[in-house]
């Protein structure tokens, strides 16, 4: 008999029973992760691909939870105001996060003000500098994902020897006489202070680098930066290292690419923006820029931090996707690219779990075995009292500088 031919009480009778036989699946809880937006975006695609591949393969191990991972330039995370942007992501209200990823600097203000709370990390897992920069009073708060440091390329082998900054300068300058030896971006709050703390480290490798932030400057360590900086000038009153040339986009990473400076000095991940101004060109040679009396390197630590609002089954969520992010299989797909189609170039970011630079396709990369060389014996950032020190020290830095 054809369902045509039944009566309408009866189709309807149907209708109600399928209909109560199948009852609403359990609602899945939601997660929002606010990562870290100023990574090379490789695919082109502002991200959409790198944040469906997280939540996808997240997704498959924790299907109860619906995850929403945003990567937005235009959030300033940052911002440490009242009512600013990680007071409101950090928050109870509407728009909040559950996991934010933030630079270290940043982690004794955000611990003091309480907009987060202690979370609980595998020992031996993260490269010493990244276990030391997520804790405060012996507690940790933060998950250590990437590690960000100031390293040099250059074309000439000769690179390899620079041990202190005026090596380093000599060596640039021999290399094609005439050229810019070092292309950088020194412009702003928190890169020139930064960069001191840097030298400082170079200069004072068996201090506790929480002295750098305070005032006076110290003057063996100016007195050796200051090469550095001098080396961008070509003529008397231009430094475009200093006067904002190289501040935004890739100036700088283009110029040295074009072979218009003889080396360029910045984060590891810089790279792939030199790369994709110059794509026949070979991999640059890389050493940690020694920029004051020695070399002694300094690390940036980036880490996700859980709102202090998420408690309970919140909290086990947010910390099962923060161990998700920890693992090596996660590192490589953001490191490598593996969220774009084959042959995407890498992002050449330094990831803060040591498991990853062991594993394949870190282990065979050209570039990767050197940054984890360059890595040992690394020190982080202080992460308490540089945001509210780094204006006095960037305007003490400029008085000397120029």
């Amino acid at each position: 008999m054809s369902w045509r031919t039944l009566s309408l009480p009866v189709v309807l009778f149907l209708s109600a029973c399928s209909e109560s036989s199948d009852p609403d699946p359990t609602p899945r809880r939601p997660l929002k992760a606010v990562l870290f937006p100023y990574i090379p975006d490789s695919v082109g695609d502002n991200f959409a691909s790198l944040e469906q591949r997280l939540e996808t393969d997240f997704e498959k191990a924790h299907p109860e939870i619906d995850l929403d991972v945003v990567f937005d330039a235009s959030l300033d995370v940052y911002d440490l105001d009242e009512g600013g942007t990680l007071n409101k992501l950090l928050g109870a209200e509407a728009g909040a996060a559950q996991v934010v990823e933030v630079d270290t600097l940043l982690l004794g203000s955000l611990a003091a003000k309480g907009w987060i709370q202690p979370v609980g990390p595998e020992a031996g897992v993260m490269h010493p500098a990244a276990e030391e920069a997520v804790r405060i009073d012996g507690q940790s708060y933060g998950v250590p994902t990437y590690l960000c440091t100031n390293v040099v390329y250059s074309r000439t082998t000769n690179i390899r020897s620079a041990t202190d900054s005026a090596s380093l300068v000599r060596i640039l300058r021999e290399a094609a006489p005439g050229k810019r030896p070092l292309a950088t971006n020194l412009d702003g709050s928190w890169t020139l202070p930064s960069s001191y703390i840097d030298a400082w480290a170079d200069t004072h490798p068996g201090d506790a680098l929480a002295k750098a932030i305070s005032l006076p400057l110290d003057s063996a360590t100016v007195g050796a930066f200051e090469e550095v900086v001098d080396s961008c000038s070509l003529e008397a009153g231009v430094n475009p290292c200093l006067d904002g040339t190289y501040a935004d986009n890739s100036v700088a990473e283009e110029s040295f690419a074009a072979e218009q400076a003889n080396g360029f000095m910045g984060y590891t991940e810089r790279l792939f923006y030199i790369l994709k101004a110059n794509p026949s060109m070979p991999l640059p040679e890389v050493i940690s820029v020694p920029l004051g009396t020695g070399s002694a390197p300094a690390v940036f630590v980036d880490a996700l931090v859980l709102n202090a609002s998420c408690t309970g089954t919140c909290a086990e969520d947010a910390r099962a996707f923060t161990s998700f992010m920890q693992a090596p299989a996660t590192r490589s797909l953001i490191a490598f690219s593996e969220d774009g189609p084959a042959g995407t170039r890498p992002r050449y970011l330094l990831q803060a779990n040591r498991a990853f630079y062991q594993q394949e396709p870190a282990r065979s990369d050209p570039m990767y075995p050197q940054y984890e060389a360059i890595l040992s014996g690394a020190r982080p950032y202080p992460n308490q009292h540089f945001p509210e020190n780094r204006k006095a020290l960037q305007a003490a830095l400029l008085k000397d500088l120029q």
